[in-house]
């Protein structure tokens, strides 16, 4: 009979501070989780409607909640049980800081977490990229010395997918009219395009929610955004 496959979270892209281990095995698969989707809705009321008019403001990345079990209780055949916040730390560690990520640019010192895949199974369509918003670990047994050896670690990611999945194959059939195309360079910011597009560098979320980034630095040379009219 064929082992089940078990999960992980490993680190997809950024450095680990002190080049520690990027990836937390599953100990046990969790028996559930949760996704979830919000988008925003602008309302606008008039006074000869009982319902106003709705536009469309973006929608929010995919969130999702899982719970994760260690339990490092049984000795093995080699040492006695090990202290398992050596694997629930490493989940801290990934919402830490990556120097290594700076954002190349302008007076840019712009640095972030790094950014995390949740696989289970072989069918990468169901990989699910991130960011860990949210990591709460609670400890559930001890030995004598006082050392953890069972915990549940709840985990919120949001989704934070590659921005060449986000684009179709042909970036010109998906146009709208009014809008523009922008191919983008080395260096280059999202607030700098808004600014030489619209004159406005804060006018860089709508650029962003057109073309479904969910984060500003998720630039890539060489991809193709799409200019919404404002």
């Amino acid at each position: 009979m064929s082992q089940p496959t078990r999960g992980s979270l490993i680190v997809k892209e950024g450095t680990l501070k002190g080049n520690s281990d990027g990836k937390v095995q599953f100990m046990f698969n969790p028996t559930e989780f949760t996704v979830s989707k919000t988008n925003t809705w602008k309302t606008k009321g008039t006074k000869s409607r009982n319902v106003p008019r709705f536009e469309f403001g973006g929608g929010q990345p995919r969130e999702l909640t899982v719970d994760l079990f260690f339990d490092t209780s049984l000795p093995t055949s080699e040492n006695s049980p090990k202290d398992l916040r050596i694997e629930t730390n490493k989940l801290f560690n990934f919402m830490m800081l990556d120097k290594g990520s700076q954002m190349k640019g302008k007076n840019s010192k712009m640095s972030r977490p790094p950014k995390c895949r949740l696989t289970w199974g072989e069918d990468t369509r169901h990989h699910f990229d991130c960011y860990i918003t949210s990591c709460s670990v609670k400890y559930t047994y001890f030995n004598a010395q006082g050392v953890p050896l069972r915990a549940i670690a709840s985990l919120s990611l949001k989704e934070a997918r590659d921005s060449e999945a986000l684009l179709p194959t042909n970036p010109t059939s998906r146009g709208e009219p009014g809008m523009t195309l922008h191919t983008v360079q080395q260096g280059t910011r999202l607030d700098w395009i808004a600014y030489e597009q619209y004159g406005d560098a804060t006018q860089w979320r709508a650029i962003a929610t057109a073309n479904g980034l969910q984060d500003p630095l998720d630039l890539v040379p060489g991809m193709t955004l799409v200019i919404p009219p404002l």
